[in-house]
């Protein structure tokens, strides 16, 4: 449940809540719902935009939206990263210097395949039963938290990297065709994409960003994945695998979602990156893994290829 400003009264002297019950279910003027509330001495409860209730298993919990003012640093610096949402990775991020990551979305997957089947399965005849419920609220909190990690974690590597501006591709709409309609990924590929929230990750990228001074740009992913970012030929058979890009007309040889990154950061930016585009940062960039025990990313070990 969940009541807007307009449903709220707020007493702040006695930490009270007057939460209105709506006209369809008020039985005279006065009838309310009054909740009164805990907090810890250092937070301050003031400008509430939204009071939630939730059922957290056993018992109801009330969440408070307040606005609140946050200062605004200075930007990290003057470079610029793009990002690439995928479809295989759950996205590849490319720096100016040559840098390059990638965030195997593995997790996000294996939990929507788990609790979603774990739903069906016990599906009621007169609906979702208790077990199914917990299940679907479960997979909303991890799922919430493993994008708030992963925006919180790509901020702090682009101010590591000195960035002042990160552009991300534009996904919006990705789940139709040239003519508006529904496109039809196949069966894994429809169940993946559906599954993923890439708006709402970027518009925790944004306000994560906008705290150090860095902003967000989002920008059309039209032929990313099709042209070279070194030379600028445009050509399908480029992609010969899904992890991979060849160029026949230059020669270059990288990770295909970083291409595709770092033609996304050029389109703020003509600068191409430094150094060579096949080497070892770009073909084998480095893969950063979700640990759920500690709630973090983390590098992948590197095995080496050497002989």
């Amino acid at each position: 449940m969940t009541w807007k400003q307009n449903g709220i009264k707020h007493d702040s002297k006695h930490n009270k809540l007057r939460l209105s019950k709506g006209f369809n279910l008020k039985q005279h003027r006065s009838d309310f719902i009054l909740v009164e509330y805990e907090t810890r001495p250092d937070v301050i409860v003031e400008n509430i935009q939204q009071v939630r209730a939730v059922w957290n298993d056993d018992r109801w919990e009330l969440h408070l939206v307040c606005k609140v003012e946050i200062s605004v640093e200075d930007a990290p610096g003057d470079n610029t990263a793009g990002i690439d949402p995928g479809i295989k990775n759950y996205l590849a991020t490319a720096y100016d210097n040559g840098d390059a990551e990638l965030y195997p979305g593995n997790v996000l997957n294996q939990d929507k395949h788990y609790f979603t089947r774990d739903e069906y399965d016990t599906e009621g005849e007169n609906g979702p039963s208790r077990r199914a419920l917990r299940a679907r609220q479960k997979l909303s909190r991890r799922k919430n938290h493993f994008l708030h990690a992963l925006a919180k974690h790509i901020v702090e590597r682009c101010i590591d990297h000195d960035v002042g501006r990160i552009a991300i591709g534009d996904l919006s709409k990705i789940r139709e065709d040239e003519n508006g309609e529904s496109r039809n990924w196949g069966k894994r590929g429809n169940k993946k994409l559906h599954g993923w929230e890439f708006d709402r990750f970027t518009t925790l990228l944004e306000y994560k960003a906008e705290e150090h001074g860095i902003l967000v740009d989002r920008k059309s992913e039209r032929d990313t994945s099709k042209t070279c970012s070194c030379c600028g030929r445009k050509r399908d058979a480029n992609r010969v695998e899904r992890g991979l890009y060849v160029c026949e007309s230059c020669g270059v040889t990288m990770n295909a979602d970083v291409n595709g990154a770092v033609n996304i950061r050029r389109k703020i930016t003509q600068n191409p990156p430094s150094g060579d585009m096949s080497n070892g940062r770009l073909a084998r960039p480095v893969a950063y893994l979700f640990n759920q025990t500690s709630g973090r990313f983390a590098p992948s070990e590197q095995v080496g290829c050497e002989p």
